[in-house]
């Protein structure tokens, strides 16, 4: 994983993941992490997977949240015919892409003719399929679709200021046949390599996997601010020195604190769906509130923190200013805004 921090600069610059980095995801399974072992996955607990975003998150932001995302797909794996999700899953280079907005489909026989443009497809740049909602013409159904690359057009118009690697530019489709066996709906499932994960809340499934992340970017611009102090330190007077490290660690200390309060209240979630005990409605209202409260007190710090760090901090090449980018720009996602 070193290579990757090696190539975090460059990334950015190509606005891309990387093809060696992307073989080095492949290689260790980590568009998979949810994915069962019998489709080349890692078959990660809900908890191990959460880890493992917050881990990718802390060796660089793009990564991070390329695979958040990526495994996120795999919560779709049960929801597909057998020899469908067969057919989607099983190469090493299996990703979703996807948007949950809404296109067009007209009713054809044995399935939908749809057409839309949808935002924010993060992975656009490599995924093997996409995923889209469609309002059926005539009753205002919505249908989940699934097309192959080839049949998508990918408009490159992600244009943040932050996660510049993740391609979440939008896609196109014009009039393209989806069968019925091509679409799903969530949690209808249809074949034998459902995981308990799969049938956890996907709502909180979702703002658990973005929060962990978070946790992750935090952590990781806590790293480039140490480095950055540390280099400096022959430029500052002792006290100053003292002043930034003084708030550094205090910062650090109530990131970890945060992480410690956010394991447990999400494990607790864990083991009641893997005991088959359904999730009260204020338990999961509760978990909403806190990924949302809490992933704005990381952002807050990290808002404060960089004040200390004066012009370096607003240099956009510096890593320091990148980690700082990546996580604004994830913390703005829907399930963890206000």
């Amino acid at each position: 994983m070193k290579r990757i921090t090696q190539l975090s600069k460059q990334m950015e610059e190509a606005q891309t993941i990387l093809p060696e980095i992307l073989e080095i995801l492949y290689e260790h399974k980590l568009f998979k992490v949810f994915a069962p072992n019998a489709l080349g996955g890692l078959e990660l607990s809900l908890i191990d997977g959460l880890k493992t975003f917050q881990q990718a998150g802390v060796i660089d932001g793009n990564v991070g949240w390329a695979v958040t995302i990526g495994s996120g797909g795999n919560m779709f794996i049960p929801l597909f015919n057998e020899k469908v999700c067969e057919s989607y899953f099983i190469h090493k280079e299996a990703v979703i892409a996807g948007s949950g907005k809404f296109g067009v489909a007209k009713k054809g026989n044995g399935g939908y003719f749809i057409a839309g443009q949808w935002k924010y497809c993060s992975g656009a740049d490599y995924a093997t399929l996409f995923t889209m909602n469609c309002r059926v013409e005539g009753n205002d159904e919505i249908v989940t679709c699934s097309v192959p690359r080839e049949m998508v057009e990918v408009i490159p118009d992600w244009n943040a200021f932050g996660l510049k690697a993740t391609s979440s530019h939008s896609m196109k489709v014009e009039n393209v046949f989806v069968k019925e066996e091509e679409t799903f709906k969530f949690g209808s499932f249809q074949n034998k390599y459902e995981l308990p994960v799969h049938s956890f809340p996907f709502m909180t499934f979702s703002e658990a996997s973005f929060f962990s992340l978070c946790l992750g970017l935090t952590e990781n611009l806590m790293h480039e601010a140490k480095t950055t102090l540390e280099r400096k330190k022959e430029q500052l007077t002792l006290e100053r020195y003292k002043v930034v490290k003084d708030k550094w660690t205090f910062f650090y200390e109530k990131e970890k604190n945060i992480e410690q309060q956010f394991y447990p209240l999400v494990s607790d979630l864990w083991e009641k769906h893997k005991k088959g005990s359904e999730l009260q409605e204020d338990e999961l209202t509760h978990f909403t509130a806190f990924c949302k409260e809490q992933s704005g007190e990381l952002l807050q710090s990290a808002h404060i923190l960089m004040r200390y760090f004066g012009m370096e901090a607003i240099m956009e090449k510096s890593p320091l200013n990148r980690a700082w980018r990546n996580l604004c720009t994830a913390s703005q996602h829907a399930m963890l805004t206000p």
